[in-house]
């Protein structure tokens, strides 16, 4: 009973932390990778990468949550009352009616351009993550272009060394090179004796 209790008190805390965030649909926007998984529905766990644009349109690769019928039909929007993700796609049209797919995920933690979303259609208390977990983490474009700003950046090489930090020529053989460069940047080689 005890660890029941401090269960729920622990998802409680991380559920009140959540809400004391405050989010806003521009942080969702962009491009991020991760997975989708569920123990109730089917029992799968599909790698994901969704893609959130401005206006709300939506794409991702796993299929959970995207329209079969019906594409480009797909929408999502950020609900701050609930702390809630909503994606939504028209499902069927029959006799003049439209059906639409919802679901609802609760945001649990967003920090670090790292995002994890249990089930939460009622907006219950507690979220689900058995009947559904979405785990994503952003693409950072800042990060790669610093990258190809660096590797435009000609390196010289400093020094080469052995796997002791003894300085050795460059082009010695039989034995594991460790070239060291201006740029801060390290390279192993083996070079073969013959």
């Amino acid at each position: 009973m005890k660890k029941q209790i401090y269960l729920m008190s622990l998802t409680t805390l991380i559920t009140s932390f959540a809400f004391a965030q405050s989010y806003s649909f521009e942080d969702f926007v962009g491009t991020w990778h991760g997975y989708i998984s569920s123990e109730h529905f089917g029992g799968y766990n599909d790698p994901m990468t969704m893609t959130i644009e401005p206006d709300g349109f939506y794409t991702e690769t796993s299929g959970h949550l995207m329209p079969t019928i019906y594409p480009n039909t797909q929408e999502c929007d950020y609900q701050e009352s609930t702390n809630r993700m909503h994606w939504s796609y028209l499902k069927t049209v029959y006799s003049g009616q439209y059906f639409y797919e919802h679901f609802f995920y609760e945001v649990v933690y967003f920090q670090n351009d790292t995002l994890e979303m249990h089930y939460n259609f009622w907006d219950d208390p507690e979220p689900h993550p058995d009947a559904g977990t979405i785990y994503l983490v952003k693409d950072n474009p800042v990060a790669i272009e610093r990258t190809l700003v660096q590797d435009n950046i000609e390196k010289q090489l400093v020094r080469s060394t052995d796997i002791l930090g003894r300085e050795i020529h460059p082009e010695s053989k039989g034995q594991i090179v460790i070239f060291h460069f201006s740029d801060g940047s390290i390279e192993k080689k083996y070079r073969l004796e013959y």
